[in-house]
């Protein structure tokens, strides 16, 4: 006759058999599963291993491995002419596990830990209309880069499975060195380059190598989220600078003492107004920069993609003291999922970052950096970036001439030089977290411009993004939000 536990038992492990792991692993979970809801107690006799095998249909073999598996654990006891028993540790061990509201109700964050948690992290964009930065990973050509991938693969061989120079691959960083100063105009070969994850990694080295709590940093106001959460988790203090059309009003940091200890800009094309920096304002930045000590960080992040006139010569290579830590990303001008970016600091204290970056991730996967670094020196990068430059132009042209058409009425749009998106200030601020609220509903992701700030402000508007969107599908997108807009009507 069947026993109650080999019966239990089996109803569990019938329950549990689309888990398609092997038999001998599914019978020690089921019988940890009686141990946690109260089914077997300490001190209870299990079947022996010959009778449970016949009961069970499986080979005795299978039953012995998870005893002993189970033993070896603590959960058994198994002695000698007298069976096998629940011990009393593995009873107490298995309710615990069970129970898995009760465990870590001590533990407490950190003060760091706890304005990291406040912070927030940083929100990667969704694939969805005016989604802001989000790029066309349809046009990708995703055959060429296969086509890389297998040679990469097949030259590399296992090597490609190794770690990698935490510093990031030298042939990539060679690559990377060429193509930005042929394009960018920055200062460095590979020896101040460090391949890094994401341009998020790159901001948060900074803030933890370079900044003491209660530093001061310079920052764009309205900026991009990133950054203030990089530093606010450091210790450091976002100082909001404004921005006009000329880029960051350099004029009032010159005006502040002390100093701060460094300024954030993205001069190429200011996230989230679109504005570029001035010559005059640049120079006048490194200057102050010099003067007093400080650090400036360059983000780059999308100034390839700019649609009126050649691209802008960053800061970086205008400086002469060494004092512009330079961060770039292939998020933009590849796909997201690539997950590569660049540093560009001091020689001096490369060190330092690598040392630092150890500690975060180790190093980027050796494949994609190979496969990028051969993507670039055969000439692919360049010419990807050219076909993506026209069709983003041709993008910013279609969603401006659909906004002016749709969405005159209720605000007025900031055309973009540049960039995946646009700024948008709604006239009727009353009617902001209305429209918000039924466009993510209907799928339209309207990031606000006003969360943007570090300053309270009464900027009612939006980013609108459209670098992912076809002509057609902006067209039906800006349609929906306008007939949206004509919905709402003030409380």
């Amino acid at each position: 006759m069947r026993s109650q536990f080999s019966g239990t038992l089996i109803a569990l492990l019938e329950e549990h058999a689309v888990d398609e792991l092997p038999i001998s692993i599914r019978i020690q979970n089921a019988i940890r599963r009686q141990l946690g809801n109260g089914s077997l107690k300490a001190f209870d006799r299990l079947p022996s291993t010959r009778l449970l095998a016949k009961e069970l249909a499986v080979a005795r073999e299978t039953v012995e491995f998870a005893y002993q598996h189970l033993e070896a654990e603590g959960y058994l006891i198994r002695e000698r002419g007298s069976g096998t028993f629940v011990s009393e540790t593995g009873a107490q061990l298995a309710i615990f596990q069970a129970s898995p509201g009760r465990k870590l109700r001590n533990l407490h964050l950190s003060d760091r830990g706890k304005k990291i948690q406040r912070a927030g992290g940083v929100q990667d964009p969704l694939p969805l209309p005016f989604s802001a930065a989000f790029p066309d990973v349809r046009s990708f050509p995703i055959r060429l880069w296969q086509q890389t991938a297998s040679r990469i693969s097949r030259r590399l061989g296992s090597n490609a499975l190794a770690y990698c120079d935490p510093q990031g691959f030298y042939h990539l960083r060679e690559e990377i060195a060429r193509y930005l100063g042929a394009h960018r105009g920055v200062s460095c070969d590979a020896d101040n380059i460090v391949v890094l994850t994401s341009s998020q990694e790159a901001l948060l080295l900074i803030a933890t190598m370079m900044l003491d709590a209660g530093d001061a940093v310079a920052v764009e106001d309205p900026c991009y989220p990133g950054i203030r959460s990089a530093l606010t988790v450091s210790g450091a203090v976002p100082v909001p600078i404004d921005v006009d059309d000329n880029g960051m009003v350099v004029e009032t940091l010159l005006r502040r003492t002390p100093a701060p200890r460094g300024a954030y800009v993205t001069p190429s094309h200011q996230y989230p107004t679109t504005a570029t920096l001035s010559l005059e304002r640049r120079l006048a930045l490194i200057e102050w920069a010099k003067v007093h000590r400080s650090f400036i960080i360059e983000d780059d992040y999308d100034s390839e993609y700019r649609y009126d006139g050649a691209p802008i010569s960053c800061i970086q290579g205008l400086d002469t003291s060494g004092n512009v830590l330079y961060v770039g990303t292939f998020t933009k001008t590849l796909f997201p999922g690539v997950r590569l970016a660049y540093l560009v600091a001091p020689y001096h204290l490369v060190p330092a970052f690598v040392g630092m970056r150890t500690l975060v991730d180790g190093h980027s996967a050796v494949f994609n950096q190979a496969v990028l670094a051969e993507f670039m020196a055969t000439g692919e990068f360049t010419a990807h970036i050219r076909r993506m430059r026209q069709l983003f132009k041709a993008r910013r042209d279609a969603f401006v001439e659909s906004a002016e058409r749709h969405l005159a009425p209720f605000g007025a749009l900031r055309v973009p030089a540049g960039g995946f998106q646009a700024t948008w200030y709604l006239h009727d601020g009353h009617l902001e977290d209305e429209v918000r609220r039924r466009a993510e509903q209907e799928r339209i992701i309207l990031p606000s411009l006003g969360n943007l700030f570090i300053k309270r402000r009464n900027a009612p508007g939006f980013v609108l993004g459209f670098g992912g969107l076809t002509p057609q599908e902006c067209d039906a997108a800006v349609k929906r939000l306008a007939r949206i807009i004509k919905n709402v009507r003030p409380k």
